[in-house]
């Protein structure tokens, strides 16, 4: 029976209702059995606590607030009580994800569902495996563990392969076949159904024999079995198995797997991590058993057997040894077969059994005994609550705990010191661990149902009642095998001042991450011991990526490009060894899709703006960054650079330096109306999609001296009024340009809808109009990092970009035509491009930001010849010219002593295959989120409709396809609002925004928008992958009424 506490009344039959209790139990499979068996817990034996009226009355207020609740069925809804109508304190809180709506209560519930940072370390393949290493058994006999190695895609796989010495040449594979074909013995593995199996002689281990995990999957998906015979399967640049951007864990393959009824099988065992730092294993299981009888023939055909023979082996004996169905048991992929499929089979772990007393058939009605292994698996648990500890501590205040569902694989090793080397003690062996595990059954068969049932309601019991305040004299099934010692981080001297669990999480994943670094060092460190004084050999091994480096592949890879990239960012490279899962949320490894408000740095950019820091020479180093960062500008963005070095080239550049964008607008917009060029009857055409910093000085310039303002609007229809006024208004630019026009202020591209304007076009519309009279100001903050290019073909009058977007410093650059900015400048007569520039600029420059400047033009020339290296000859990137090799620049702003690099290429060919790689690797992005996107009914994307045009008879976008749009998705939901997507983004790690990005109120009327707090944006990059994506559309699937 349970009983309440105490009451804190004198008075326990008072009349005076105590508060309303909350409980929550979030997902539905959760919900259908936590709920009903918490509920049961506190209604046991009703009819006996009836004549305890406090006790009934405890019981009464529980209050179900589950999101699947129905509370007008719910036992607790007492529809007697109208003493208290308001909402109920949530006091026990279950669930198996956290979720946005429970962000605000988790801190002040009486018990929860999880530790802080729980999920993160405990349910991650990657992060067991950096905890539980095969040395970490020295004080504990009964503790086993696996080797196991961690690396990312084909590149990470080969160098493990080297590392074990899987990649082995054809003499020493055939050496290795002979050796295991040398005696014939008659072998037999322990089966669990066979009492004497033990004496038989079992198998000899195989060599090299691996379980490849992605650490990214669940279930049975992402497992592969290698050793030498197929591992060149996953070393093949073009066809590898492996995704280059997953972390994936290289598992020793447990031997000699114990059986079950000659079936491989493993055990789902039921462990519980608390606050107070305990552990418990439940002394019941389920046993998971494979659908084939278990072989492995670790024998291949030899290279003299003839082609004929070997294909023959590898149809063959290759497809039993690496058939799923046999080493696969996960009940989800083996369910399917109603003919082979061994069910969930219930067994014991505080009983002994199988080999210390004969063994018991679950299918004649009792539970398996398996109390042999059960001093292993309490090792292993206590060995991850022990060294798990440090990196989910501080749940003391919610009382927080993790249930979870560990996988064990069974098997023996011979015991030590008894001289019979037929004598073997079991051992289990943990695989991974799920935290919590799924509350359903894979059958729904009623043992595993009643099994699903005890577990839980003892955890309930055990933990969560205790904690609320309500005692349970049942006994359970909970068994203790890991007290932490005093004096560890869960002693609290102070009970009143505990760490809030939020921020516990937080400290806790900045813990991880310093162990991570370190211990992905020191593997690094030991594997170049290994290494030294080895030679790479293109026999040995035929697919390394270090022996083939300079081999151009003929088919654009958007995945190596990428991850070349990110090489190039510390953003990134931080987390070479490191999950992209939620686990990265505060590390500085979030999912970053931000770049549309401030790009990432490459490393090179932040070493020449740390160099120019620490050498500052005004007059002589300062003058020369500034100079120089002109032309690296120039060279970017208009391709100016001549191809003989130190020659500015293109005379009719100017490179103005400012603070920012914004800035060097309402500078220019100034300039206009002092000097005369604008005045009354002058008329003003604004693009409604533009950013305010290409909106406001305009109209600001237009009040001062009375001249008019036009809308180039986004849609067709539309009258926008300022100041009480109607202004005219098109989506067609020819209505709106004349020969009175002196501005057109246009956006490359929008920074809300994303779509590229064919800017040349514009502008010899405009040239011919105006007679030349009329200025094209665009601003290229947003289309600058993926075009690299201010565009082709007849150039605008000035063009503006913030660096800062750009993957360089934060530095407004404003280019203009020579010829207009000595216009506006009113000079005349000769003057250098320095000292006009200089007329507009005002102070001094950031000379550090300049440095950043020179060394942005360094990375991606640098890029541009690692694209060519790699796929110089490919159709799909770029038709290259050759032409006279030309001594590639690297500018001394960063220091560092950058060796040359042969490349038959200009520095404008560089770049133009830059920008074909980035538009292709964006392209793919856009494409998926978009095209997932758009199966939300719910879900709006804000996005061009094809009214803004040029002409009437043409349109104002580039006429190449993959050109028509930069990688900015911006979106409402109908439902959910847009800041409640991000915050929950950026909870589970994806960094985005949500506001209305400093757009025109004339854009928000022309899309409808004016009902909405703003949109939510995601902005891509070309360090950006398609794991990125799938995260983030994962992260959003999690949302309710998504």
């Amino acid at each position: 029976p349970i009983q309440a506490m105490p009451s804190q009344s004198n008075d326990a039959h008072s009349n005076t209702a105590s508060p309303r209790r909350g409980y929550r139990v979030t997902g539905r499979a959760a919900h259908l059995r936590v709920a009903r068996l918490f509920e049961t817990l506190l209604l046991h034996e009703e009819a006996t606590a009836a004549d305890d009226h406090t006790t009934h009355d405890e019981q009464s207020r529980w209050i179900d607030t589950s999101p699947y609740a129905n509370t007008a069925a719910t036992p607790s809804n007492n529809t007697n009580d109208t003493t208290d109508n308001n909402e109920p304190e949530i006091s026990f809180l279950w669930e198996n994800a956290p979720r946005y709506e429970t962000k605000s209560i988790r801190d002040a519930v009486q018990v929860y569902s999880h530790l802080p940072n729980g999920i993160n370390v405990l349910d991650d393949k990657w992060a067991l495996a950096r905890l539980m290493p095969s040395n970490c058994n020295d004080n504990d006999e009964a503790l086993a563990t696996l080797e196991s190695h961690c690396f990312r895609g084909s590149e990470g796989f080969v160098t493990f392969a080297k590392r074990v010495g899987l990649l082995l040449s054809t003499n020493e594979h055939n050496a290795a076949n002979n050796d295991e074909h040398s005696e014939a013995v008659q072998y037999q593995f322990q089966d669990l159904m066979q009492h004497n199996s033990q004496q038989q002689q079992l198998p000899p281990p195989p060599k090299n024999l691996w379980v490849i995990k992605d650490a990214m999957s669940n279930g049975a998906g992402g497992i592969w079995i290698v050793d030498p015979f197929n591992a060149h399967e996953f070393t093949d640049e073009q066809q590898t198995i492996l995704h280059p951007q997953h972390r994936y864990i290289a598992q020793q393959y447990a031997w000699p797997p114990t059986l079950y009824k000659q079936r491989k099988c493993h055990v789902r065992v039921y462990g519980l991590l608390t606050s107070d730092g305990r552990a418990y294993v439940h002394k019941r299981a389920f046993l998971h058993v494979a659908n084939e009888i278990f072989e492995y023939d670790s024998s291949s055909s030899s290279a003299s057997d003839g082609i004929e023979t070997q294909e023959h082996d590898r149809a063959n004996k290759g497809s039993v040894r690496f058939e799923p169905s046999v080493h696969i048991t996960n009940c989800c992929a083996n369910s399917h077969d109603d003919d082979k499929f061994s069910g969930e089979i219930c067994v014991e772990l505080d009983k002994p059994g199988p080999f210390s007393t004969p063994s018991i058939d679950s299918s004649s009605g009792g539970d398996l005994p398996l109390g042999d292994y059960f001093p292993s698996i309490a090792a292993s648990v206590a060995a991850l609550a022990e060294k798990s500890a440090a990196y989910v501590q501080g749940g003391q205040a919610n009382n927080g705990f993790e249930y979870l569902g560990l996988d064990f694989v069974l098997s023996s090793v011979p015991v030590e010191g008894d001289g019979h080397s037929t004598r073997r003690k079991p051992v289990a062996y943990l695989l991974e661990v799920n935290a919590p595990p799924s509350q359903d059954t894979a059958t729904g068969l009623p043992h595993a149902e009643e099994l699903h049932d005890e577990v839980i309601s003892d955890l309930l019991r055990l933990w969560v009642l205790p904690n609320l305040g309500i005692k349970s004299v049942n006994k359970n099934g909970w068994k203790c095998v890991f007290f932490p010692p005093k004096g560890s981080s869960v002693d609290v001297e102070d009970p009143s001042n505990l760490i809030v669990p939020s921020k516990a999480a937080i400290l806790n994943k900045i813990r991880w991450a310093m162990f991570e670094r370190r211990t992905s060092k020191m593997y690094e460190s030991s594997w170049r011991k290994e290494e030294a004084g080895v030679a790479c050999s293109e026999s040995d091994h035929p697919k390394s990526h270090k022996c083939e480096s300079e081999k151009k592949n003929s088919i654009f890879d958007a995945d190596s490009f990428v991850s070349f990239v990110r090489s190039q960012f510390p953003y990134f490279s931080d987390s070479t060894i490191t999950s992209l899962s939620s686990a990265e949320a505060s590390m500085g490894r979030n999912i970053f899709l931000e770049s549309g408000g401030g790009a990432q740095v490459p490393r090179v950019v932040i070493n020449a703006m740390t160099t120019s820091l620490m050498n500052r020479d005004r007059s002589i180093v300062g003058t020369k960054y500034l100079g120089e960062a002109r032309k690296s500008i120039a060279s970017l963005l208009a391709g100016s650079r001549s191809e003989e070095e130190g020659q500015e080239g293109n005379e009719d550049q100017t490179v103005i330096m400012g603070a920012n964008a914004t800035s060097l607008i309402d500078m220019l917009a100034r300039m206009y109306c002092e000097n005369g060029i604008l005045s009354k009857d002058d008329e003003i055409v604004i693009a409604s999609e533009n950013h305010l910093a290409n909106v406001t000085p305009w109209i600001k310039a237009a009040e001062s001296v009375g001249a008019k303002i036009k809308w180039w609007t986004v849609t067709k229809c539309q009258q926008h009024q300022r100041n009480g006024a109607v202004e005219s208004s098109s989506s067609v630019l020819s209505d709106l340009v004349n020969e009175r026009t002196r501005i057109v202020a246009v956006s490359h591209a929008s920074n809300i809808i994303g779509r590229i304007r064919d800017i040349p076009s514009i502008c010899s519309f405009v040239n011919q109009v105006t007679r030349n009279k009329g200025h094209v100001v665009v601003d290229g903050v947003a289309a600058a990092p993926h075009l690299l290019s201010c565009g082709s073909g007849t150039k605008p009058d000035w063009y503006v970009v913030s660096l800062h977007k750009l993957f360089g410093p934060h530095l407004g650059c404003l280019l203009g035509k020579r010829s207009v900015s000595l216009q506006v400048a009113n000079i005349e007569g000769h003057i250098s491009n320095e000292k006009l520039s200089r007329k507009f600029e005002m102070g001094t420059m950031n000379y550090e930001a300049c440095a950043g400047a020179i060394a942005l033009n360094e990375y991606f020339n640098d890029l541009g010849i690692e694209a060519w290296r790699r796929y110089g000859d490919c159709k799909g990137v770029h038709n290259l010219s050759q032409k006279q090799k030309p001594r590639i620049m690297t500018t001394q702003a960063s220091g560092d002593q950058v060796e040359e690099r042969s490349c038959p290429l200009s520095n404008s060919a560089r770049l133009s295959i830059v920008r074909t790689c980035i538009v292709q690797v964006e392209t793919g992005l856009l494409n998926s989120i978009l095209g997932y996107l758009r199966k939300i009914s719910l879900v709006r994307i804000i996005e061009d409709v094809g009214d803004m045009k040029v002409t009437h008879d043409g349109d104002c976008i580039p006429h190449a396809s993959n050109e028509q749009r930069i990688p900015i998705v911006t979106f409402v939901h109908e439902v959910i609002p847009s800041s409640q997507i991000v915050e929950h983004c950026r909870d589970h790690g994806v960094v985005c925004r949500a506001c209305k990005f400093l757009s025109t109120i004339e854009l928000w009327d022309e899309m409808n928008l004016t009902q909405y707090d703003g949109v939510v944006r995601f902005s891509f990059a070309h360090y950006n992958n398609i794991g990125d994506i799938k995260r983030t559309i994962n992260v959003l699937e999690m949302l309710e009424e998504w």
